[in-house]
């Protein structure tokens, strides 16, 4: 799997290790726990969506929350992602 993955917007999705992984979007990043589903050689991943409520980084003066708006874009560019790697992805709270 590549170690980033860029979107038309300038957004990315960098792999940190092999259960998490960052994105960012301009001065915004935030962390995204990632698990494995159960079977030895299962390629499915599980999107923690708890790990998506507040920027690790952000511009000073900005919000630590991230809106439901954001959570929602930011899933569907970890989705895209896995798509473009053949590999299904689920939400789990």
């Amino acid at each position: 799997m590549p170690q980033i993955y860029l979107f038309n917007d300038g957004s990315s999705i960098e792999w940190i290790n092999r259960e998490g992984l960052r994105y960012i979007e301009n001065d915004f990043s935030v962390l995204i726990w990632v698990d494995f589903a159960s079977g030895f050689f299962s390629k499915e991943r599980i999107i923690k969506l708890s790990s998506i409520k507040y920027w690790n980084s952000k511009p000073s003066g900005c919000s630590d929350v991230i809106s439901n708006d954001k959570k929602k874009e930011i899933i569907s560019k970890v989705q895209q992602y896995y798509q473009s790697q053949n590999r299904e992805c689920y939400i789990e709270e």
